[in-house]
């Protein structure tokens, strides 16, 4: 069956969390995620795979690769890395050349609990060490892809095409898009892109762009200052009484009270041990 997913717009070349467990729908990006199990469950998918991870668990989430995650239980604590593929040194050509059949770990080596702590506290310092992610994702990945079986990618034309208008959206997803400026964009007929949504993406275009620019704004809600107002308008919103209700009708709460939450879950995810 199709899964609905969208394309998420990262900037940060490193992203490193530490949070009570929550819930994410179908994405996809092009960096390396690995989520790890500090307490409780939690289940993850990726590609076709399905698994209910514990404390100690790891899913390595490979670049351009479909995922979702939820807590399973009460008082689940999880840490998410995401990490630009040029973090991975020489483990990049299998991340971009191959797939895992299944990319979960019941119980990851300590080495790879060790690397995972020491990143959180990285990045959560005044003036992290950037020099520091490298060593520590490819120690990481130095004893997670040996225990993982790989296949190599297929070309794909349907792929290819889905990437394309991945990558239109992603480059104009702030100014005003219609499905006619994307078809042309990608030199393809409105009519035929509108059934590349609905048969390839699994969803419509109109809930493809409001998922990314909702990425956009959770990520500005959470790591910046700017007003509501400013972040509707920076994220491609046509004005702050249509974010406002996008904003409501997908995370059941208004933007100021997502902002005020995830910096609560944030602090307590800082003193998680």
């Amino acid at each position: 069956m199709e899964r609905h997913a969208f394309f998420e717009n990262r900037t940060e070349r490193f992203h490193a969390v530490s949070c009570p467990g929550f819930s994410f729908p179908p994405h996809l990006h092009s960096q390396l995620e690995l989520l790890f199990v500090n307490s409780g469950s939690a289940e993850v998918t990726a590609g076709n795979c399905t698994a209910v991870l514990r404390a100690g668990g790891l899913a390595v989430i490979f670049p351009n690769q479909i995922h979702s995650y939820q807590s399973t239980a009460e008082g689940a604590s999880i840490t998410m890395l995401i990490a630009d593929p040029s973090y991975t040194g020489g483990h990049l050509d299998s991340l971009l050349r191959f797939y895992p059949a299944s990319p979960f770990l019941t119980k990851a080596h300590p080495n790879i609990a060790y690397a995972v702590e020491e990143l959180v506290k990285e990045r959560g310092k005044p003036e992290p060490d950037e020099a520091v992610y490298a060593p520590l994702i490819q120690l990481i990945l130095a004893r997670a892809l040996p225990e993982l079986e790989l296949h190599k990618k297929r070309g794909d034309h349907h792929q290819d095409l889905i990437w394309q208008i991945a990558n239109y959206v992603n480059a104009h997803y702030q100014e005003p898009l219609t499905l006619a400026a994307l078809a042309k964009g990608v030199g393809i007929s409105p009519g035929r892109l509108s059934h590349v949504f609905s048969e390839k993406i699994g969803q419509s275009f109109p809930a493809y762009l409001a998922h990314i620019r909702l990425s956009h704004a959770q990520a500005l809600l959470q790591g910046t200052e700017l007003s509501v107002t400013e972040i509707g308008e920076e994220s491609g919103f046509e004005s702050q009484r249509t974010f406002f209700r996008i904003f409501r009708r997908y995370h059941g709460m208004t933007p100021m009270e997502y902002r005020g939450k995830s910096r609560a879950e944030g602090k307590i995810g800082q003193n998680l041990p």
